[in-house]
Parts: C-alpha cells; sequence; structure tokens
C-alpha cells in the first residue's frame, strides 16, 4: 500500500516495535528522508515518545483489566465490582470455643449465681497469649452445694468501642482493620447521655426496607476497614443529625488462637472464689478476610443464587458466603443420592480446621443459612465426609554427577512437591489424583532426578463400634484390583475379637469374599470365617457383617485396599488426600545415568508389581 509508510501504525505494544514504527513513519516524511535515526540525539526523542506510548498502552490495559471481575487483581477493584452484583466480601471471624467453668471455693452461698457478661478467659497457643470473652449473662443454680456454668460460649478477640455523632456528609467508618462484622452491634441514641437506644440490624434484602426500617449498610475500603452508612428516609430510615452513633464489634486475631484447648478464668471473682474451666469444644472459626481470588469465585455464585436455596449451586454459594469455615463445600438432591431419597437435599462440608462440623456449625447452617431461604418441602440432611487417605511409596533414581544435593535433602524436597500437590489438588470434594502428573512431579524437583518408580494404596479408616456385631460398608467408587487369588487387594489392620488373644484381620481371597483370618505362633495364616463379607471389585465396595470388636491391635480399624487404576477419583462426600504418615521416599544413586558401562549389574530394582 502506497500510503502506509505515511500513517504511523498504532497496533504495536511492544516498546521497539512502537520506536520501529515512529522511525518508519518519521523516515517517510521528506523533512527526515536524510536523518540517521540511530546516530542522532533524535534517538533520544524517540525513546521519549516511544516510552509515553508504551507506559500509556500498559496504563490503559491495566485500567481495562480493573473494570472486570475476571481480570480484576486489585482487592478495591474487585469489592467495587462485587459490590454492584449484591455481594459483601466475608470479614474477618473471631474463634469461638466452649467452656463449663465452676466455681472451685465458694466462701458464701446463694441458690442462684449469675456469670456477667464480657468477662476473660485466657489462653495461650505456641506462647502466645490470647484472650476470650463470654459473650452474654449465664445463670446457674446451686446445685448440692456446687455452681457449674455449661456451655458458656466464648468469643476471642478485642473488644472495641466506637462513636460518631450523626452529622451531614460524615463518614462513619469503622477505624480497625481484621473487625469480625458478625460481632457489629450499631446503636444510636438522642444524646450521649441516654439510656435508652436503637440497635440497627444489617440490611439483607432492598424489596424488605421501607422508611422505618432501622437497618445499615456496609461498605469495604481500601486499607480493610469498614464504612456503615444508613438509608435515605425512602429505602431505609435516615438517623437524625445531632443524635450519638456508637459501634460495639471485636478485632479478630484470625486463624492464630485456633485449636485451643485450655482456659483459665481472668474476670471477676463470684462468691469470693475464681473458676475452675474446662473447654468442651475447643476454638475453632477465626478466620482472615475473604480472599481475592474467593471474592471472585462467590460473588457471581451468589448473585446467580438471588438469595434463595432452590438448586444445589445455590445452597453452596450460600454456605459459602456465610461460613468461612468451609474449605470445600458438596451438595446433591435425594434423586441423585445412592439409593435415592426423594425429598431431601444432602449436604457434606469439609472445614479447613478440622474433618468435620460440630453439631453446633450443623444446627448453625441448617437454621440460619439455609432454613430461610429453601423450599419448605425440601428437608436438608448433613452427611460427613469420608476420606480415602492414599499411601504412596515412591523411589526415586538420581544422577550423582549432576547433582549439588544429597539423597536426604532430594528426599525432602520430593516430599514437599508431594505436600503441594495435596494442598492445591486434593483434600476437595471435586479433588482428582492423577497418578501421571504426581509422577512428573517427583521428576521434576530436580534436574538430577532421572526416573522415579511410584506406587499407591488407598487406606479407609472407620470408627469400630466396640463389643457390638457390626456392619461396616465401603463404597469406594474406584475399582478394585482383582487378582482372582488371594493376593490381599482388600486388608485391614489388626483387632481383638472376644474368646481369644489373637490379633485378627481381614482380607480377600481374590473370588470376592472377605475372610476373618488370624496368624498362629509359627505365622501360619489361619481362616476363622472363610466368608465375613463380600468384595465387588469391579464397583470398588465391599461389606463385612457380623463382626465384633473388642479393641483395637493397630492405632486405626483401617482397610487397605490396591485401586485397579492409579487414578484416585471421589463421589458426593468423598474427599482424597495424602496419607502424609504413610508417604515412603527413598533415593537411589543411578549409576546407569552417571555412564558406568558395568552399572547395569548392580541396578537397583523397585517392584511395582509388590504393593505391600
Amino acid at each position: 500500500m502506497a500510503q502506509s509508510t505515511k500513517r504511523i501504525k498504532v497496533n504495536a505494544l511492544d516498546f521497539d516495535e512502537i520506536k520501529d514504527n515512529l522511525k518508519n513513519f518519521l523516515s517517510a516524511q521528506e523533512q527526515f528522508q536524510d536523518y540517521d535515526f540511530e546516530g542522532s540525539s533524535f534517538n533520544i526523542l524517540l525513546d521519549l515518545l516511544a516510552y509515553n506510548t508504551h507506559y500509556n498502552n500498559l496504563y490503559t490495559n491495566l485500567a481495562v483489566n480493573e473494570m472486570f471481575l475476571d481480570s480484576a487483581s486489585k482487592r478495591s477493584s474487585v469489592v467495587s465490582i462485587a459490590k454492584m452484583l449484591g455481594y459483601i466480601p466475608n470479614s474477618a471471624k473471631c474463634a469461638k470455643a466452649y467452656v463449663n467453668a465452676t466455681i472451685t471455693a465458694p466462701t458464701y452461698y446463694q441458690s442462684v449465681i449469675t456469670l456477667p457478661a464480657n468477662q476473660p478467659f485466657l489462653t495461650s497457643i505456641d506462647g502466645v497469649s490470647y484472650t476470650f470473652y463470654n459473650t452474654s449473662d449465664i445463670t446457674t443454680v446451686a446445685i448440692g452445694g456446687s455452681y457449674t456454668f455449661n456451655d458458656i460460649e466464648l468469643i476471642e478477640g478485642i473488644p472495641l468501642v466506637y462513636n460518631y455523632t450523626i452529622r451531614k456528609g460524615q463518614k462513619y467508618i469503622i477505624p480497625n482493620q481484621n473487625v469480625d462484622l458478625t460481632t457489629l452491634i450499631v446503636k444510636v441514641r438522642e444524646t450521649p447521655e441516654d439510656d435508652t437506644f436503637i440497635v440497627y440490624t444489617p440490611a439483607e434484602s432492598m424489596t424488605q426496607l421501607d422508611s422505618t426500617s432501622k437497618s445499615y449498610f456496609i461498605k469495604e475500603l481500601d486499607d480493610g476497614v469498614y464504612e456503615i452508612y444508613f438509608g435515605d428516609g425512602v429505602v431505609g430510615y435516615k438517623p437524625i443529625d445531632g443524635n450519638y452513633l456508637t459501634f460495639e464489634y471485636y478485632v479478630s486475631s484470625l486463624e492464630n488462637p485456633n485449636g485451643a484447648n485450655q482456659f483459665s478464668y481472668a474476670g471477676t471473682a463470684l462468691l469470693g472464689s475464681g473458676l475452675t474451666v474446662t473447654a468442651s469444644t475447643a476454638a475453632l472459626g477465626g478466620a482472615s478476610p475473604e480472599t481475592v481470588d474467593s471474592i471472585k469465585y462467590n460473588a457471581p455464585r451468589l448473585f446467580a443464587a438471588q438469595n434463595r436455596a432452590v438448586t444445589t449451586e445455590d445452597y453452596k454459594s450460600l454456605i459459602y458466603k456465610n461460613f468461612p469455615q468451609a474449605q470445600s463445600v458438596v451438595v446433591w438432591g435425594g434423586e441423585d443420592n445412592d439409593p435415592p431419597v426423594y425429598g431431601k437435599t444432602f449436604i457434606c462440608v469439609k472445614p479447613t480446621d478440622t474433618n468435620k462440623l460440630t453439631d453446633s456449625q450443623k444446627d448453625y447452617i441448617r437454621n440460619q443459612i439455609i432454613a430461610p431461604k429453601s423450599i419448605v418441602s425440601i428437608t436438608p440432611e448433613f452427611v460427613d465426609p469420608e476420606y480415602f487417605n492414599v499411601q504412596i511409596d515412591v523411589t526415586a533414581y538420581y544422577n550423582a554427577k549432576i547433582s549439588d544435593k544429597t539423597p536426604a535433602q532430594l528426599e525432602t524436597l520430593i516430599r514437599e512437591a508431594i505436600y503441594d500437590y495435596d494442598n492445591k489438588n486434593l483434600q476437595k470434594f471435586d479433588g482428582v489424583l492423577r497418578y501421571s502428573q504426581l509422577v512428573r512431579l517427583v521428576d521434576e524437583v530436580d534436574q538430577a532426578i532421572v526416573n522415579n518408580t511410584t506406587k499407591i494404596l488407598v487406606r479407609r479408616e472407620f470408627t469400630p463400634r466396640y463389643n457390638q456385631s457390626s456392619e461396616y460398608k465401603l463404597n469406594m467408587i474406584n475399582p478394585i484390583f482383582n487378582s482372582t487369588i488371594p493376593a490381599e487387594s482388600v486388608i485391614s489392620t489388626g483387632f481383638y475379637i472376644p474368646n481369644t488373644s489373637n490379633v485378627h484381620y481381614i482380607d480377600d481371597d481374590g473370588q470376592g469374599n472377605l475372610r476373618l483370618f488370624y496368624f498362629d505362633a509359627q505365622q501360619n495364616k489361619y481362616i476363622v470365617n472363610p466368608k465375613i463379607g463380600e468384595v465387588n471389585y469391579a464397583k470398588g465396595t465391599l461389606i463385612v457383617r457380623n463382626l465384633t470388636i473388642t479393641s483395637m491391635a493397630d492405632a486405626s480399624f483401617e482397610f487397605v485396599l490396591k485401586p485397579e487404576s492409579y487414578d484416585v477419583v471421589t463421589a458426593y462426600n468423598q474427599i482424597v488426600q495424602v496419607a502424609r504418615n504413610y508417604l515412603n521416599v527413598s533415593v537411589v544413586n543411578d549409576m546407569t545415568a552417571a555412564g558406568s558401562n558395568q552399572a547395569g549389574k548392580n541396578y537397583i530394582f523397585t517392584s511395582i508389581r509388590n504393593l505391600k
């Protein structure tokens, strides 16, 4: 095209391309045909022009990215976009614990005694002290001359109060970071000395607000603090100028107090005595403010749910939004259950700090999160997660000539890589252990590793029911290896049964039967019951019937299974994770990789067939 050099090309984003386009444009002008743009001071001006264009391109690209939820990276941008979807990110959460407290040595007696609210209870973790407070007055009566307060709810944090005078144009900002908004109490009174006040509640739905609704709205600001604002007199009540505004709230220590289970009372003496405190539920639930990635995930899904629980995704979105302790959530309808149970929705939640929900947490989700928004005819039912713990045995071969690390250092790196894979890809309901990814991960740990032999077993733990004839069922989803001969494709840990001191086990016979057996003094296997249950190798299921366990010989009651495939998948409430106590790593010097033509004679072979 004859006119192409007469116009500046504007499709370049790279600095060098922008500069070349400028030079091509100028060199095509009659006034600059004899200029040497590389050797003259004109080159500096071209650099400035190119840099300016490049910076503008970069700034525009970044600015446009911040306009969309998927591409935004700044928290303030993500929060602002989420707000347009009606989504308020979860604040920090204070840890909670439940304790029982007994007055130890009262100096006088009365029939009824009250533990006042906001009394401090002290604890420490790793040498760091934390203070918990009871959230309300608790009253008990004397029983046999002693006083016990049961199930006291304690909340960790720093209790603070902040005041404003209502004025036009005033912004009402909570000045602290890591505020737990669930503890926020907003009070409005006519004067600071007034004993009567109105408690405002957080606004949840615009359709439920009118000019008399005493509600407030929350907005997260750039530096992690929150602004509280009120209605305009049409949608929500507008406080009167000159009224006195009070914020009462707790500042959280985030996840740090989780797990605390030793408390001491540091509050006001009762009946002239202190309290002996025993934890009934250890501290849990402390959490950091919702992350940017979590906001991006939850905001559009909660918007799609439209504040109701109808579909399975609605249930998941509501739980993730209102229960930040949930690490992973799975929900399925009763029609999809095996066997089908119509009229129910099954919910399974994996918490961040424990293996399963407590009964109080299940009640909270059921009654406070799901019930107000669900269909009346559908009953939510909670099930606990089932964990498939994967035993991994790795033998890694390395070339010592090109390695600057010892075998112990390589072993540590392999373990850390597998732990990282476990944290990022497993430990959730839709997690899948992909064997090819796992072995590639080991090979890529260090350039000196030339190959590895990795073997997998799946362990499923059961809670034994002692001294009663019981049935145990397992549905692994994954097919179990069928050797057609007794090869311990299924083997249990050891346990005791009535009327014998022998340690008993359960294995399979290769034909679909489960056998109860023990080893005699000469280590000969003696079959006690050749058909105590069945195993379906293709479906990955087994059932044990009429088994009475009096005690365990091993630390836990587990079935260890050889999977048909080294890819381990899950369904429903199942979670696959690496059994870290059973992660075995050995590192072997591969002489053949070092170039020795005699090394094959002494090569250390690792059996891929023997899975013990």
